[in-house]
């Protein structure tokens, strides 16, 4: 039980650590916040300290990372920094988001059908169902790839090993965004600068990741209105989703409406100009992300699985570059198209980060959207996918 308590307190408290860091030293503000608590996730598996068999209540420990933390952190993460955002700006790219959110979904069905076409024969076991599972993880993450499991009965080896070669693979792509790689799109597609986006001026005074004062008693009371509605709309829409879907559409369901709720209550400028906003729901962001980094499973990794790493390698990069180039050429703003790939291939948590790093509040809106989008269709095209390979008798 103690190494239990252990776990969960590093959860909540390691971002203090890092928000100071943050602060103080010039050097994490480079690295960013998001990367620092992937670092403290990965330390504690690679030491087995959060995934070691042998360890203290390990069920327990794994279900606080698939299940408690995500459910907990989420949905409170994606309100508090709703809260703050003016959707004028999301409505004057409503086209521009559906068009990147197609391209992707275009994107991940294509790679996936290629790559599987490609590794047929060449051992992968369960590939039509890795298909599947690959498509979920690139539609909005655990919540969909969780549901397409429990449909297709993948085994556990084959969902852990696929789960651990994603998380290990896709974490060098956000470390490409994080470390400015956006700049890249930017080059290349379209890119609205003074059109779309908030001035710097907007941002160093109140908005992406300023935690100067964050901590002071008077933004913490301030805080406790918006934190108290975001811990309602997360209670009244689990309770909803009890009573009217099923168990596992239950992520989905609360995220929509916790969404929903959120958007509303924008509109209320009380609520709307709450400082550190954004700045508390990246606190839960940082839990969120050590928990989910903490899972992976260094243990499940061995030589006769290299082809299945190679096949999601090729997924992920594929994916990526389609998507990029079907962007080129309808013409997607590369703010929408970062923030699209980063809504699809991480889940909408994940937007906030390269957002405030792009500084946009536009972009942070279209990248929630075009996340949310994909949990919405991701399991039926995952199951489908698996399906159509299946059909197709080629393994």
């Amino acid at each position: 039980m103690t190494h239990v308590i252990i776990i969960c307190l590093i959860y909540v408290f390691a971002p203090v650590l890092i928000i100071e860091l943050y602060k103080r030293y010039k050097v994490f503000k480079g690295i960013g916040t998001i990367i620092m608590a992937y670092a403290i996730g990965i330390i504690m598996a690679l030491t087995g300290f959060s995934t070691s068999e042998n360890a203290p209540m390990i069920e327990t420990i794994r279900k606080l990372q698939d299940e408690i933390f995500p459910i907990i952190c989420v949905p409170l993460a994606i309100p508090l920094m709703l809260f703050s955002c003016d959707f004028k700006g999301w409505l004057k790219n409503f086209r521009g988001t559906l068009v990147a959110f197609f391209t992707g979904i275009a994107a991940i069905i294509i790679t996936v059908f290629v790559c599987a076409w490609i590794f047929k024969g060449r051992g992968v076991d369960e590939l039509p169902k890795v298909g599947g599972l690959m498509l979920g993880f690139y539609t909005g993450g655990t919540p969909n790839v969780a549901s397409i499991q429990l449909a297709l009965h993948s085994s556990s080896t084959t969902y852990m090993l696929v789960n651990s070669f994603e998380i290990m693979i896709s974490f060098f792509f956000l470390l490409f965004l994080v470390l400015k790689g956006f700049k890249l799109f930017r080059r290349v597609l379209i890119y609205k600068k003074d059109e779309e986006n908030i001035s710097a001026k907007d941002v160093t005074a109140e908005s992406f990741e300023n935690y100067n004062g964050f901590f002071k008693f008077g933004n913490f009371r301030r805080l406790l209105l918006p934190l108290s509605i975001a811990i309602g709309l997360l209670a009244i829409s689990l309770g909803i989703s009890f009573l009217t879907v099923g168990k596992e559409f239950i992520i989905v369901s609360v995220i929509l409406m916790i969404t929903t709720a959120a958007i509303a209550i924008s509109f209320w400028g009380r609520i709307r100009h709450t400082p550190k906003l954004f700045e508390a729901g990246m606190y839960f962001i940082l839990m969120f992300s050590i928990a989910i980094a903490s899972a992976f499973r260094i243990d499940q990794v061995n030589p006769e699985h290299i082809q299945l790493f190679l096949l999601i390698l090729c997924i992920t990069v594929g994916c990526v570059l389609v998507h990029f180039l079907l962007a080129k050429i309808f013409r997607v703003d590369a703010d929408l198209f970062t923030v699209a790939a980063v809504g699809l291939i991480f889940s909408p948590p994940f937007v906030p980060t390269v957002a405030g790093l792009m500084k946009s509040r536009r972009a942070l809106i279209s990248g929630i959207v075009v996340g949310l989008l994909g949990y919405s269709v991701g399991t039926y095209l995952g199951v489908g996918m698996c399906a159509l390979l299946t059909h197709l008798q080629w393994f």
